[in-house]
């Protein structure tokens, strides 16, 4: 119950596996990708919404929906670093949302992480190239649909594409809770439609 870890995110993906490692983004030099404080990023309260709580899961399986806006959210500062399985690297999980034009609804998608680098501060965020979590293969049907290698594709392209509002066709899935155990359905995305 301490923990402050996205319930629904995936334990480690298969050692050895390529990570996409991003170079040093000329102009951040004076900053880090650090969120600060305990509870991360500082929300804009102007954007709330009006409603009381966020709206109930719809099952969207089969529907073709916008998808207004995808965002990754760094993990707050004093959240604990976790070993890799090899022990050589530590990483925190992010928390990697997608907001659908339908009925308020959005989704959280697992696997994408910040790698510790000197002083604390945080890689860019990486993810696998193996299609095996949720966030994985994602990028993986994205670069299908480009007809793209999956180890082609940057992560500046496909946050690009991912917010320019592409039409996109909804694959219910049922995951299972690894904490609680429960299941439920999780609305992802099974493709883009031209």
């Amino acid at each position: 119950m301490g923990e402050d870890k996205n319930e629904f995110e995936e334990l480690e993906t298969e050692e050895g596996v390529p990570e996409q490692e991003f170079s040093k983004v000329p102009g951040t030099e004076q900053g880090d990708l650090i969120a600060s404080g305990s509870a991360g990023t500082v929300y804009d309260w102007s954007k709330a919404p009006e409603g009381g709580k966020a709206p109930p899961r719809v099952d969207l399986d089969g529907k073709t929906v916008t998808l207004n806006k995808a965002e990754i959210v760094l993990p707050p500062a004093d959240r604990p670093w976790e070993k890799t399985k090899a022990g050589d690297k530590e990483y925190k999980y992010c928390s990697f949302v997608f907001h659908y034009d339908a009925e308020g609804q959005m989704e959280y998608y697992s696997g994408v992480r910040v790698f510790k680098r000197e002083g604390n501060k945080y890689s860019h965020p990486t993810i696998t190239r193996d299609r095996v979590n949720q966030s994985s293969r994602l990028l993986g049907l994205y670069a299908d649909f480009k007809n793209k290698d999956i180890n082609e594709v940057g992560l500046r392209e496909f946050l690009g594409f991912l917010n320019s509002k592409p039409k996109v066709k909804i694959e219910a899935s049922e995951v299972t809770n690894p904490v609680s155990g429960d299941k439920i359905k999780k609305n992802f995305i099974g493709e883009f439609v031209k």
